[in-house]
């Protein structure tokens, strides 16, 4: 989604023109009540009122900001996960010998694979490996 869109659920918010930036000294309006009997917005800390506008624009500029953090950690999250899914399958396999009444099992011939089979003992090219995969895979032509 691009910057300029915040999206709420099925609800969504496009902001057009750019947002005139507060000066420093001023108050920023951070803790808000809303007022049902004025259809008021009331700034707790110096009790003025703002525009109902400037109270949207705000949450919306804080929501865009939130989900796009949001977006960047998920990111992160899923590069590492790809980095390191060999040792995820590691420790499936470790976790499954160490119980005492399971052993894992071969995704692909469904065989059980017991610690003295010497697993990870012998190894084939990654590239190989894929190629005699894909050829096995029926094709949907």
């Amino acid at each position: 989604m691009s910057d300029n869109v915040v999206q709420f659920g099925d609800l969504y918010f496009k902001a057009r023109g750019r947002r005139v930036a507060w000066e420093q000294d001023r108050c920023a309006h951070k803790h808000l009540t809303l007022d049902s009997n004025g259809d008021m917005v009331m700034c707790d800390d110096c009790g003025k009122q703002v525009s109902a506008f400037w109270a949207l624009q705000t949450i919306v500029d804080q929501w865009g900001q939130h989900a796009r953090a949001i977006e960047r950690r998920q990111e992160r999250l899923n590069d590492e996960v790809k980095s390191v899914v060999h040792l995820i399958a590691a420790k499936k396999v470790e976790r499954a010998w160490r119980s005492r009444k399971m052993v894992p099992i071969c995704p692909h011939c469904s065989e059980p694979i017991f610690p003295e089979d010497g697993f990870g003992e012998s190894n084939v090219n990654r590239e190989i490996a894929r190629r005699r995969r894909d050829a096995k895979r029926p094709s949907h032509s």
